[in-house]
């Protein structure tokens, strides 16, 4: 996996109505986002479609939860959490 060390010390609070949503291929290749993934994260759409998700992922989440991720992916199940 890739880490990505870009840290901005930036904190954005999510409003009870942000819902952040993507989709990935079985390689990780962004597929799919919403309109407010885009806002949030602060890329253009075409800066996230077919790269890899770990682009908005922090070097601090845990290896645990993309290894709970992964196992739900390739078993045909969808996941949401918190990455």
């Amino acid at each position: 996996m890739t880490i990505n060390l870009s840290v901005t010390d930036v904190e954005y609070v999510l409003k009870d109505i942000d819902s952040l949503i993507s989709t990935t291929d079985l390689n990780g290749q962004i597929t799919y986002v919403n309109s407010d993934f885009i806002r949030i994260t602060g890329y253009a759409k075409d800066e996230l479609i077919g790269v890899a998700h770990n682009i908005v992922r922090h070097p601090d989440m845990p290896v645990e939860v993309f290894e709970d991720m992964w196992t739900s992916f390739y078993a045909g199940r969808p996941w949401s959490g918190f990455v």
